[in-house]
């Protein structure tokens, strides 16, 4: 399961690199031409699309690795914890 979650992560990983690098590019290319340069708000909007892209990366993540906890396994220890403190 580590494998797994590290490979994810890995992959999340590089698509957010990606993601900020695009926003990077998007805010050079708008604000390097005086001539052309962005607004406040288109600013705003290409910030606000990679906060929701990165959001969404970062909830799949955290639901795939909820989904490989093995539940039953961890309230059985519990169960046994609880059993040998009394």
């Amino acid at each position: 399961m580590n494998e797994l979650i590290q490979e994810l992560s890995k992959a999340e990983i590089v698509r957010i690199e990606q993601l900020i690098q695009e926003f990077k590019d998007k805010f050079v290319a708008g604000t390097s031409d005086a001539d052309n340069f962005i607004s406040i708000s288109q600013i705003e909007l290409l910030w606000s699309e990679l906060q929701n892209s990165t959001n969404n990366i970062y909830s799949d993540m955290i639901r795939k690795m909820m989904s490989e906890v093995n539940e039953s396994d961890l309230i059985r220890k519990k169960k046994d914890i609880t059993a040998s403190k009394e």
